[in-house]
């Protein structure tokens, strides 16, 4: 089974071709190594994280006008996974980070829909050569990423936007979870609307347990004991003057926003005992009536992620 997830990746990383140059990508999981160091058959960025199944069920109708998608049709079975970002399996719960989230959805129809969204409300660059150069830089050292700063706007908005937000202690279950990238929903006419997303609590979850080491995963288990963990799927829909293809750019004002689904957690397992482990969460895998947009950042992500999957699937056949 292993070996042919692995083909698998491989084939289709290759089908893909490259996203700037053939070294690039692979250059980029290098300084993620280099960065964080690496922990043998685990994840080479948003190691430290764990598995949990859900349900994604329609909510608000009115998304139907803008996609013939099947995630919206009823109630679908979801396997996802909540993660640290960066590179430690060892990594602090009770310091505040950056976090993402894993889905997979099988349609009616037999689809896969992979989703993967995180704590950032943008990217801090726009190019996958700009993102090759700034892990590239991190892995010389903060020298090397003030200098890098110095000559890259972007780099310097996405700084001066994180240093106002707030660096509170928020478990997984507090957190909202962005898109951040751009895609398309298509509907039976064949009309195209840019959207982004976001994974939103549709309550204020709060630490309930001592704070720890490692008390992300007891903390929601204790949510979920007491009450339902659910997130509203809101769907921003673009206006006529917002950035499609540059995820370093936010959309802001007032917009169109549409409750599609509601993300249900129904329980909990470790990396070792669920079912997302093994899954790449690659952001180019959608369903019919999604389109990627042309943000070259999203066949980044894809070569990166495949890269990175076939190296700790090789690295588990060996311990094996």
């Amino acid at each position: 089974m292993i070996k042919k997830m692995i083909s698998l990746s491989a084939l289709l990383l290759l089908s893909q071709g490259p996203v700037a140059s053939a070294e690039e990508m692979p250059n980029v999981v290098d300084s993620f190594e280099n960065v964080f160091g690496v922990t043998e058959g685990k994840r080479r960025n948003h190691t430290k994280g764990f598995c949990f199944n859900a349900t994604l069920t329609p909510h608000d109708e009115s998304i139907k006008q803008f996609t013939n998608s099947q995630l919206f049709s009823e109630e679908l079975k979801v396997i996802g996974r909540l993660s640290h970002g960066g590179g430690s399996y060892l990594a602090a719960d009770n310091k505040p980070g950056k976090y993402g989230m894993g889905l997979s959805i099988t349609t009616p129809s037999d689809e896969l829909h992979i989703m993967a969204v995180n704590t950032l409300d943008f990217f801090p660059v726009a190019t996958p050569e700009a993102f090759a150069e700034l892990m590239y830089a991190k892995s010389q050292g903060a020298d090397a990423v003030n200098a890098f700063k110095k000559g890259n706007v972007e780099l310097q908005r996405f700084a001066a936007h994180m240093s106002k937000k707030e660096t509170n202690l928020t478990p997984y279950e507090g957190h909202t979870y962005n898109s951040v990238n751009s895609f398309y929903l298509v509907n039976d006419d064949g009309d195209k609307t840019a959207i982004r997303w976001a994974f939103v609590p549709s309550q204020n979850e709060s630490i309930v347990i001592e704070a720890g080491q490692d008390f992300f995963f007891e903390n929601m288990q204790h949510n979920l004991n007491d009450h339902d963990l659910v997130w509203d799927m809101v769907v921003t829909i673009a206006n006529a003057d917002d950035v499609i293809d540059n995820p370093a750019i936010a959309w802001e004002g007032k917009h169109k926003k549409i409750i599609a689904a509601k993300l249900n957690v129904l329980s909990l397992s470790t990396d070792e005992q669920g079912k997302c482990d093994r899954i790449n969460f690659d952001p180019l895998i959608l369903s019919s009536g999604f389109e990627p947009s042309a943000d070259p950042m999203l066949q980044a992500r894809r070569n990166a992620y495949a890269i990175s999957f076939v190296r700790r699937l090789s690295e588990k056949k060996k311990s094996e």
